[in-house]
């Protein structure tokens, strides 16, 4: 394997669905970001209200990252099954702009 050429930094929610993962599931999952530090665009850009965010498949799961190119880190946002990854995706950005303006975030 190609020498790691970004950073992997986890949100508390991805580590939280990793830990939950079947533990044949979650080796997938780990080896599927660790690929992402050598080649951290092979996930699929989101669109419209994602935007910004990319999705790699691994089986029926899905790692929904960012790539913070300034600092060369990746940002792993959550994991989940393909099925109802997208709308706990939508639920935690819209529970977290919340947080941001409650906080006088503009």
């Amino acid at each position: 394997m190609k020498k790691s050429v970004f950073g992997v930094l986890y949100t508390k929610e991805a580590r939280r669905n990793i830990e939950k993962l079947d533990p044949s599931v979650k080796a997938l999952v780990k080896k599927a970001i660790e690929s992402l530090a050598v080649d951290p665009e092979k996930g699929k850009p989101l669109s419209h209200d994602l935007a910004g965010l990319r999705s790699l498949r691994t089986s029926d799961y899905r790692v929904i990252y960012r790539i913070r190119g300034g600092e060369l880190v990746i940002i792993v946002v959550t994991v989940g099954h393909r099925r109802d990854i997208y709308k706990k995706l939508r639920e935690l950005l819209s529970h977290a702009g919340r947080a941001y303006e409650r906080k006088g975030g503009t």
